[in-house]
């Protein structure tokens, strides 16, 4: 069994964001803004739109690796956040 650490990152405006060989990858976008106490803004992952106060979590077979690259998109005319954490899997 291989060793694993757990990666977390913010994304705060659109870009592409690598998985860079995790072997699972989740996308949470919470309710409000844990500091300013906004509402998060709308946010889609390669088109599929996280609803707020959820993830989208996506894993690979045991021993494979994910190479993808992520479109992630915040539409224009939010009024709140642009509030997005990226959790990874991956191997140590």
């Amino acid at each position: 069994m291989a060793k694993t650490r757990t990666v977390t990152n913010f994304v705060g405006k659109n870009s592409l964001f690598d998985a860079g060989g995790a072997f699972a990858i989740s996308f949470y976008r919470p309710n409000t803004n844990p500091y300013s106490g906004a509402a998060s803004n709308a946010v889609t992952v390669d088109g599929i739109p996280v609803e707020s106060g959820s993830s989208l979590n996506i894993k690979q077979n045991v021993g494979d690796f994910d190479h993808s690259q992520y479109d992630i998109v915040f539409p224009p005319g939010g009024a709140g956040d642009n509030i997005l954490y990226v959790i990874r899997i991956m191997e140590q």
